[in-house]
């Protein structure tokens, strides 16, 4: 095979593997596609007229970000996690920022709190525009802002691993779509939580990420309906 033509099959097999990803992936941001739903190859290959090659390789990238679960002798599911899970999860999860407070906190210079007002207004923006994958990566970077700043290197991987965990709620089961930027309460418990780091108000910090945690649990929609079936998602 010539070079120039095997140039072309590779880039028409990365075309197709990334158009599937984005397809599945889109449907399942904008909450398309119920959680636990199967991920049928013939299905989708059928469904956009590409073979079974690119539709693996695209649906093992979903399972690298966490999305899809590979089971064996079954095929890839969209995760499904359970509600005793996700609250494990969050209990976890606080326990690392009270961590990320105990260590970050005091290593907190005048120069780093720009940082986190840039984030406020780039996450008021997401909420603006409507882009849940912009704010679910600047959430990641705020809640791993304490982490970072107190140069643990365990504390900064535990924290990292437990967000990006975290980012697959969020795409499955967040109520950012139908949560107006003025009427956004997580967004105000952020400015707050600014504040008391600014301050170096290490007891309101505390008190602001247990609130926090609480209201993140509660604004996941588990029992969310209006899914689509797989076939209908590819169809569009």
């Amino acid at each position: 095979m010539k070079l120039i033509e095997w140039v072309m099959n590779v880039k028409k097999k990365d075309t197709a593997e990334y158009k599937v990803y984005r397809q599945l992936k889109d449907a399942l941001l904008a909450r398309r596609i119920a959680p636990g739903t199967q991920l049928v190859e013939k299905t989708i290959s059928e469904s956009m007229y590409v073979s079974r090659t690119p539709i693996r390789q695209a649906l093992k990238r979903l399972e690298q970000e966490g999305l899809v679960q590979n089971i064996p002798n079954r095929g890839a599911f969209v995760v499904h996690p359970t509600k005793d899970e996700i609250t494990s999860f969050f209990e976890m999860r606080k326990e690392l920022e009270f961590l990320a407070v105990k260590y970050g906190l005091p290593k907190v210079r005048k120069s780093d709190i720009a940082k986190l007002h840039t984030f406020l207004e780039m996450e008021l923006e997401t909420y603006e525009q409507k882009d849940l994958p912009a704010y679910v990566e600047l959430n990641k970077q705020f809640h791993l802002f304490l982490a970072e700043v107190s140069g643990n290197k365990f504390l900064i991987r535990y924290m990292d691993e437990m967000l990006t965990q975290s980012n697959v709620y969020l795409f499955l089961f967040d109520v950012f779509y139908h949560v107006e930027p003025g009427e956004n309460v997580r967004f105000r418990e952020h400015e707050e939580m600014v504040k008391a780091i600014e301050n170096h108000d290490h007891k309101t910090l505390l008190e602001l990420i247990d609130l926090h945690m609480k209201h993140s649990f509660d604004d996941l929609r588990l029992d969310d309906h209006g899914y689509s079936s797989l076939e209908d998602v590819l169809v569009d």
